[in-house]
């Protein structure tokens, strides 16, 4: 890079406000680096230009920005901004490939917009750093700027329009829901009702009355006006005078269909919007609250008309939405031009204006590797529709290339028929229909029962225009329809069959006209419970559930409201029912959040988390097979490039005046923390609110919540390793007293198999580590729906086998797509390790789109900038930390493909106090000391507050782990990209327990030989838990090195008993194919578990497998004050079946060894199976003892003893239920009485044992007792 020091310019923008504040900022310094490469296949790589902190986005073609956040005052805006004082530099490398050169621009530039958080305004300033020199040609870049920013007051301030009922019309009455799905007037017939199963006789007319929602969807912008709750319309009773709702009468009311048209005022043709959601728009009867609101007439204007009409706008459109290209995006495509190439469809326009002109819009989609043509024909006139070409190999390229254009021509006919041919490049091409939509004239004449109609050429203030609608009879009925609410019968002249009236038109009225309407089109679909969102109170958590999952949303929320937390529960359907006219809409959920929102006077009365309890699906309107469409989502608007779409639950916390439609190139920032359960069935919605409320049990309280994991893949270079490792250092920085393990693939082996390279270890490593638990596991690599990275490291069989329900994660995955939880072909891993009913992970900050590595780096970063920062003095709940980090990335498409699946109302496990060393070997802990091998360390120290204070009534446990000094790994270059480095803590001195009293502890330890000699600073690290609260700390105020100077002798090896599962197991017993490997040990200087020393391993060998040796150090825990004593516990998962010898290998600190040898026999537990059934004593008088092995562990057994004579008499029978702990049970006594309390007589007598499993499986065994 070649530096041109001192070079200034002054960038500047004009404005034509008033400026009323202007700031600078202190110069930026940004830190070029060598472009990043994502390697998106085996043989293609994309090269990105690159600045420590850059924000990338598809919409600024992925080069590099910088973004300035401003903190604004209230009603104030960015007035615009400037660069100045800043210095440049050539790139000395080639930029030809790189990723959006062909769009760097010849100046640099610097953009502003004006983004609102709970109402209050943030400044974002985004610099574009990079440009090409006009003169030369080369690319520069900014090394050095400052900005300039201006301020100034809201030219537009916020005004709430969106003012909502307090109370529901659906809180009382008995109301009904009908749908129609066109529309036209409707009728509603006595027998229809009382088809419905409605008591229609008892009706008084007069108090019929109907209701609806808004027409078509709801907007996307919050300051666009919208239906609140359920509106009366105006309809028609027709015999309701009497008193009576008889046979012969009925009800008339206009219907609207869920696609609606609107009038372009620009083309000035009408464009039609189809409902993403629903395809029925629904309306609500009542008969008992009171007199209902009809149709009225409306007389006809008697002045003089200005403009007269006799013709009218008319359209109609084509769309089949059977197709989504990529299962993602809100396009659905319906005809396929393949095998095919040629549709034809057809328009019927009765009455159209012979030689008008009829508008057609097409819009198509192709899939070729070239540009390629569609054919559009409609008798003589002939079109050609060009779409462009995209990369089809590439899997990262667009699928296909959209494509819309309009063409005019002549009418001739009523017929209109229109012929579309795909022109085929290749063989392989493909082309989809979108839409065909046309715009026509028609003579304003009644040809059927019905036509609805208007006139965009009668539009202007001032205008009275006169309406002619030929065609109709004294029986014709007219109809204004322009307020859909306030419907009026309009009134006029009939002259033989000509129907005339005018009307002002300032605006666009609209009319239907008909004779003889039918009930048909009309579904019943059911009665409506009363229900009264409106009326609900303000709260810090909604919980917005499928129905389905009520119970178990209602669960939550009472658990939440026991911890002192507001909760508001609302199912799906009654939302809709009050926001969105009963049909099912997005924005329906948004408005019921806002709601409050809007209703909250100061920002702590606004809803803190927003829980969408339910799955959601790519497809919003049900029409795939086994959808998992329970919570809509919201989809992008591009469906056809797999780095440009995206879905993401971000839109529902929209929710400032001027938010809502979130284009992409929309800075919107949500104000509330939005978190989602993907919930398929009750059963999985019960499992995750009990993981959740186990996860803040205090069960849980383990040292696992001290630990964060960093799993980095090997892949681009040394890309991802770099990123982690970054990570990891900025978290050591600002947070000590956390552990921090690495998991980074290149510093293991990789093995090459049949299926491609593997990495067992690190499967290994990461099973290991879930687990055993940690606070947070962040993997940085690629990946994809079912597992991470090329090499397989975490799939879905391993997150099957994961049990650790006690310690549970949270993980933070950056990488693609692995918790896509919308596609309902599939359950990725990352729902299921939130679906696994026994741990897993508490949630995941997760992709659920490709996004790419830069921008991750840069969310990753701010997600641990902000997971450990207190809010108000208290610790965050997860979907703060999920909002926060979000508005930290400026809104850019691969920030909205990051999704939170878990609980956002949910506080992450950390520990509350802190643990703080006051002594270390008699020693000031300040002062500090040197340990040694083989010396003995004590420390001591103490439980206090978060403010200093010690704690005296701690009484409780602590867990200290002692390391070594930080040691240098470098990576074995597996893939030849280069040798990494990085810095761990790996080797643990000691791991023990020892008592907390009144606060207070000590605990003491011989440091093993295997340390690392050299002089370093070693570190202690501290989890401590009371069974009620718990505290962490650390301290790393003493050397390790060198070998103390008096140590005692010692040549004898620990002591050691193995068992499987608990110690009542006897060698060579049977087990089920899960077991826990368990080992009592002592020894007099403690046992080696440091890692450093070659072959000082504590080590297990399953069958004389040398090749497969288990590492257990990590698995040795120290009996609670002492450091002589100590366990091994060991889950091992499906074994095979059969006899097994298992090879234990330990050392004590002075690197004695000891060997024992454990044979076990496993048993699958899918049936029980009974071995070695005694009882002790035998022969006995007055006591005895049933023991038996079994292969139930961890399962309730139902046991039953039955006792006969040597003739058969049954009599004794011992009934008892207990729990296996592990495979031996010695809980059943008898004194030797019968079952009537007898003593029996002496000599030999038979017994049955019978066990019946929890799992209904029953296994029995006789054997012989002798009484004396």
């Amino acid at each position: 890079m070649k530096n041109s020091p001192n070079l200034l310019f002054f960038l500047s923008f004009f404005f034509t406000f008033i400026v009323v504040g202007q700031n600078s900022e202190q110069p930026m310094f940004l830190n070029w680096q060598q472009p990043i490469v994502n390697k998106i296949s085996e043989s293609k790589s994309l090269r990105f230009l690159y600045f420590e902190g850059a924000y990338f986005a598809s919409e600024h073609n992925y080069l590099p920005y910088y973004v300035k956040e401003v903190n604004l005052k209230k009603g104030q805006e960015l007035g615009g901004g400037s660069l100045k004082e800043f210095e440049v530099s050539d790139i000395d490398y080639n930029t030809t490939d790189i990723v959006g050169v062909e769009s760097i621009e010849t100046e640099f530039k610097i953009t502003y917009k004006t983004s609102y958080f709970k109402k209050d305004p943030k400044g974002y300033i985004l610099v574009f750093p990079v440009r090409k020199n006009a003169s030369t040609g080369k690319i520069e870049v900014l090394t050095k700027f400052s900005i300039s920013f201006k301020e100034q007051a809201v030219k537009q301030p916020q005004v709430t329009n969106n003012k909502t009922a307090t109370t529901s019309a659906l809180a009382s009455g008995n109301w009904y829901k009908i749908g129609v799905t066109s529309s036209g007037v409707f009728k509603l017939t006595y027998n229809f009702l009382k088809s419905a199963g409605i008591d229609v006789d008892d009706i008084e007319p007069k108090n019929i009355r109907v209701f609806g929602g808004q027409q078509g969807m709801l907007p996307g912008k919050n300051n666009v006006q919208r239906v609140d709750d359920l509106q009366e319309m105006a309809i028609s009773v027709y015999g309701e005078n009497d008193g009576k709702f008889n046979k012969s009468d009925y009800i008339l009311f206009y219907g609207s269909s869920p696609n609606v048209w609107a009038f372009d005022a620009i083309t000035q043709r009408f464009v039609h919007k189809i409902h993403e959601f629903s395809d029925t728009t629904f309306y609500f009867i009542t008969f008992n609250n009171g007199e209902g609101k009809r149709v009225l007439n409306q007389p006809s204007n008697q002045l003089t008309p200005t403009h007269f009409t006799s013709t009218f706008d008319d359209y109609q459109y084509y769309e089949k939405d059977n197709t989504n290209l990529i299962k993602s995006g809100r396009v659905w495509l319906g005809e396929k031009f393949d095998v095919i190439n040629e549709h034809n469809f057809s328009f019927n326009f009765p009455d159209i204006v012979s030689g008008s002109t009829i508008y057609l819009k097409s819009s198509v989609y192709a899939r070729s590797a070239s540009v390629s043509t569609f054919t559009i024909s409609s008798g003589n006139n002939v079109f050609s529709q060009m779409v462009q070409g995209t990369q089809v190999n590439n899997y990262y390229d667009s699928y296909a290339q959209p494509s819309t254009s309009e063409y005019n021509f002549l009418a001739s006919n009523s017929l209109v028929n229109i012929k579309m041919k795909f022109n085929k490049n290749s063989a392989q091409d493909i082309g989809w229909l979108n839409y065909l939509a046309l715009n026509v004239r028609r003579n304003l004449k009644l040809s059927g029962n019905q036509i609805v109609f208007r006139d965009r050429t009668t539009v202007d203030i001032g205008n009275i225009t006169q309406f002619t609608l030929s065609g109709v009879n004294n029986q014709t009925s007219v109809w204004d329809i322009s307020d859909f609410f306030n419907i009026k019968k309009q009134e006029g002249s009939l002259s033989g069959n000509a129907f005339v009236y005018s009307l002002s038109t300032p605006f666009l009225r609209e009319f239907v006209a008909f004779n003889a309407p039918d009930s048909l089109g009309i579904t019943y679909k059911g009665p409506v419970k009363n229900q009264n969102l409106h009326a609900m109170l303000q709260s810090d958590l909604i919980i917005v559930t499928h129905p389905n999952f009520l119970s178990a949303a209602n669960d939550l929320a009472s658990y939440r409201k026991g911890q002192g937390m507001s909760v508001n529960v609302a199912s799906t359907q009654d939302i809709y029912n009050e926001f969105s006219g009963g049909a099912t809409d997005i924005v329906a959920i948004r408005d019921f959040v806002r709601m409050f929102y809007e209703r909250a006077t100061n920002q702590s009365e606004m809803p803190k988390y927003l829980l969408l309890f339910g799955d959601g699906s790519y497809d919003n309107k049900n029409r795939i097979n086994a959808n998992s469409n329970f919570i809509p989502t919201h989809q992008s608007a591009n469906s056809h490039s797999p780095t440009d779409s995206y879905v993401s639950d971000d839109y529902f916390g929209m929710l400032d005046m001027n938010e809502g439609e979130w284009k992409t190139t929309d800075n919107d920032i949500a104000d509330v923390g939005i978190g989602r359960l993907p919930a398929k069935s009750l059963e999985e919605a019960n499992a995750m609110v009990k993981k959740i409320k186990h996860y803040e049990s205090v069960t849980t309280m383990k040292d696992w919540r001290n630990i964060l994991a960093f799993v980095a893949d090997d892949e681009d270079g040394v890309l991802h390793m770099d990123q982690a490792n970054k990570l990891s250092v900025m978290v050591d920085t600002t947070e000590k007293a956390y552990n921090l393990e690495k998991i980074f693939f290149d510093a293991y082996k990789q093995e090459s198999t049949p299926g491609g390279s593997r990495y067992p270890d690190v499967n290994k490593a990461i099973n290991e580590r879930t687990e055993k638990g940690a606070l947070i596991v962040n993997y940085t690599g690629h990946g994809g729906e079912i597992g991470w990275a090329h090499e397989r490291v975490l799939g879905v069989p391993d997150i099957k086998s994961w049990n650790n329900l006690d310690n549970m994660p949270l993980f933070f995955t950056a990488t693609c797509e692995f918790s896509r939880f919308d596609d309902p072909e599939r359950t990725s891993a990352g729902e299921l390790i939130m679906l696994h009913p026994n741990g897993a992970g508490i949630g995941l900050f997760t992709t659920v789109r490709l996004v790419y590595s830069s921008p991750n780096l840069s969310l990753n970063q701010s997600f641990y900038k902000n997971v450990f920062k207190p809010i108000n003095g208290k610790m965050p709940c997860i979907g703060d930390v999920f909002r926060i980090v979000k508005a930290s990335q400026g809104g850019s498409v691969n920030t909205r493909n990051f999704t939170l699946l878990a609980d956002p109302s949910m506080q992450l496990a950390y520990p509350k106090h802190l643990v703080e060393s006051i002594e270390i070997n008699g020693k000031p802990a300040v002062q500090g000391d040197t340990i040694r091998a083989l010396s003995k360390v004590t420390i001591k120290g103490f439980v206090k507050n978060k403010s200093g204070q010690k704690l005296t009534n701690f009484n409780g446990v602590i867990y200290p782990t002692v390391y070594d000094k930080l040691s240098e790994i470098a990576t074995l270059n597996n893939d030849g990209n280069g040798v990494f480095n990085f810095n761990v803590r790996n080797s643990k001195l000691f791991k023990g327990k020892a008592s907390v009293t009144n606060g207070d502890f000590s605990f003491s330890f011989v440091v093993p030989k295997d340390i690392a000699y050299t002089y370093g600073t070693g570190r202690a690290s501290y989890y401590a838990e009371n069974g009620q609260e718990d505290a962490h700390g650390y301290y790393e105020g003493f050397i390790v090195g060198g070998t103390s100077s008096n140590y005692a002798q010692d040549n004898t090896g620990p002591e050691v008993k193995l068992y499987m599962n608990d110690e009542n197991f006897v060698f060579g017993g049977i087990t089920d194919e899960n077991p826990v490997f368990y080992t009592n040990i002592f020894d007099e200087y403690g046992i080696n578990m440091t890692g450093n020393g070659v072959g000082h391993d504590i080590t297990a060998v399953l069958d004389g497998n040398v090749n497969d040796v288990l590492i257990l150090n990590d698995f040795y825990e120290s009996e609670q004050d002492s450091y002589q004593k100590g366990k091994i516990k060991y889950p091992f998962k499906n074994l095979s079946e059969g006899k097994h010898s298992l090879t234990l290998k330990l050392w004590d600190v002075y690197n004695n060894s000891t060997e024992a040898i454990l044979d076990f026999t496993v048993v699958k537990n899918k049936e029980i199976a009974l071995d070695k059934v005694y009882n002790y004593p035998n022969p006995f008088t007055t006591h005895t003892e049933f023991w038996f092995e079994h292969n139930q562990a961890g399962k309730y057994l139902n046991t039953q003893i039955q006792i006969y004579t040597i003739s058969g008499k049954l009599v004794k029978t011992i009934q008892q239920d207990l729990y296996a702990e592990g495979y031996r049970e010695d809980a059943i006594v008898w004194n030797g009485l019968d079952d009537f309390g007898d003593k029996l007589a002496r000599g030999v007598y038979i017994y049955r044992l019978k066990v019946r499993s929890s799992n209904g499986t029953i296994a029995e065994k006789y054997e012989k007792l002798v009484i004396l």
